[in-house]
């Protein structure tokens, strides 16, 4: 007996479960999705925000009290700040105090792997086929495979998960709205990315007040009870976004970064346009071209709802590179119940042992794959400076030291009696303008007079640099150090930043 699209979703997984299978071919795929997560995520461990975020959740968890002001750098020394990312952290920390890389990758490798089971069971509940679903989703990681080293961004993903299974059942069946304020109130201490989720929630809401119907487009307005159940839960979510230790200045930062933070969001990679010429960039197009395949060869229908969801995640993912995730979650329980590309899963005919035995080897793999501490040192060490910091040590360096901007954070967790120039805490350098004389010198645009400024005694930069190419030729600098990763500059005796006082 197979799968009937017709069914609701809910009889269909009745179904599966009647069958009396114990491991599903849906599992099989899910441990396939797993094991790619665990290939792939490790490989990008050397994220430069990881580090500082480490050490803000070591300083919590020492002090017990939140972060209010900047202690690490030398530049913004008592700016105001707020760690609106400060919930996240601790899972990774936690992690890595108890098996220290490995265990920092295993909770990055976990995390992943709940959002994109979370969006399987989503796919799955729209009545997309199974292996349709896992195959999009495995094309989703692929898209969004620059933004899966460890960040906090993850568990707002998690959220926006968990928010779209409840607005989907809720819209389905009724129920499941009394979840939405809890969620929102953990997410704002996760991540600035509940914004979209208010964004989900006015398009679901919006959607069901259409009534009219227009060939392959349908609405599905709501039934008696449910638009002032959803609204309710609404203005319930909006209050709980206060429960946070910052109050309303959390509940501002996403605006904040919109209207003030212009010099972050013109020149962080992240945040600039898809580069068609990038890997990003083609498996973008690639989902375009999915997306209007799909529209135009698939005969079933399409509700207003998904519609608007659709072109929102797309237009914010060609926007922003770190969104192309965010669109992936968006799209795939979208565009997979849509596809018919595999055979259709018929749990009558399923076969538990012979699931089994599939997925073995994908589990021993997944184990015996998993990398070392070493391994995970090694992709680090190509891309911050353990060397260069461990000279600094044995000869007592402590700077004022001007830096790569992506060094900062690695410098805070690993040598935090160095007071650094900057991290990726950016914020509070944009408002301080640090953040754009940082990017003018790196451009070497009047480089040595902001040296000056900040009284500078070192420079960590990567060699074959116009900036290092700058200092080699300089008088005033002398190179003490260079390895593959970043070569160290001191001033000359006789130009020191006691004759710049």
């Amino acid at each position: 007996m197979g799968l009937d699209p017709k069914k609701p979703p809910s009889q269909r997984l009745d179904t599966l479960w009647a069958s009396r299978c114990f491991f599903p071919l849906p599992l099989v795929w899910f441990c396939l999705i797993a094991l790619i997560i665990s290939l792939l995520t490790p490989l990008l461990i050397a994220q430069s925000d990881i580090w500082f975020h480490l050490r803000n959740a070591r300083q919590l968890l020492a002090t017990h009290s939140f972060l209010q002001t900047d202690s690490y750098t030398f530049t913004t020394p008592g700016a105001a700040l707020l760690n609106h990312e400060w919930l996240a952290e601790l899972p990774y920390y936690l992690g890595y105090q108890s098996f220290g890389l490995r265990g920092m990758a295993a909770t990055n490798t976990l995390i992943l792997c709940l959002v994109f089971g979370g969006v399987y069971y989503l796919s799955c509940w729209r009545r997309a086929d199974c292996s349709d679903a896992a195959l999009m989703i495995i094309a989703a990681l692929l898209l969004g495979l620059s933004s899966s080293g460890p960040r906090m961004d993850h568990f707002g993903y998690l959220c926006l998960v968990l928010l779209m299974i409840a607005l989907e059942r809720f819209q389905q069946t009724g129920k499941s709205a009394w979840v939405i304020p809890p969620l929102f109130a953990v997410w704002i201490n996760f991540h600035g990315s509940w914004v979209f989720g208010f964004v989900i929630v006015g398009i679901y809401t919006l959607s069901g007040l259409v009534k009219k119907q227009q060939g392959r487009i349908i609405a599905e307005p709501w039934k008696p009870g449910q638009l002032r159940k959803l609204l309710l839960a609404t203005a319930a979510s909006l209050a709980a976004l206060l429960v946070n230790p910052y109050g309303y200045k959390l509940v501002w930062y996403p605006f904040d970064l919109l209207l003030r933070q212009q010099a972050n969001l013109g020149n962080v990679v992240e945040w600039q346009s898809v580069d068609f010429h990038s890997l990003n960039g083609k498996m973008a197009l690639s989902m375009l071209f999915l997306v209007l395949g799909v529209g135009l060869l698939s005969q079933r229908k399409w509700a207003v709802r998904d519609l608007v969801m659709l072109s929102f995640a797309l237009w914010s993912a060609l926007n922003h590179v770190r969104f192309l995730s965010f669109a992936a979650i968006v799209v795939v329980p979208i565009l997979s119940p849509k596809l018919q590309i595999c055979p259709t899963y018929d749990p009558g005919k399923d076969n538990s042992w012979r699931n089994l035995a599939a997925a073995l080897p994908i589990l021993v793999l997944l184990l015996w794959a998993f990398p070392t501490s070493e391994r995970l040192q090694r992709a680090i060490d190509k891309n911050f400076p353990r060397e260069a910091l461990h000279y600094m040590e044995q000869t007592n360096i402590t700077g004022p030291l001007f830096h790569r901007y992506d060094f900062g954070g690695y410098i805070e967790w690993n040598a935090p009696q160095i007071k650094t120039f900057a991290d990726g805490r950016t914020d509070i350098f944009v408002y301080s303008g640090v953040f754009e004389e940082y990017l003018q010198a790196s451009r070497t645009n009047r480089p040595f007079d902001i040296l000056n400024k900040y009284k500078i005694d070192y420079v960590l930069y990567p060699p074959n640099t116009s900036l290092t190419y700058l200092l080699d030729r300089s008088p005033e600098w002398r190179m003490i150090y260079i390895d593959s990763v970043a070569a160290l500059y001191q001033r000359v005796n006789g130009v020191t930043t006691q004759q710049l006082k």
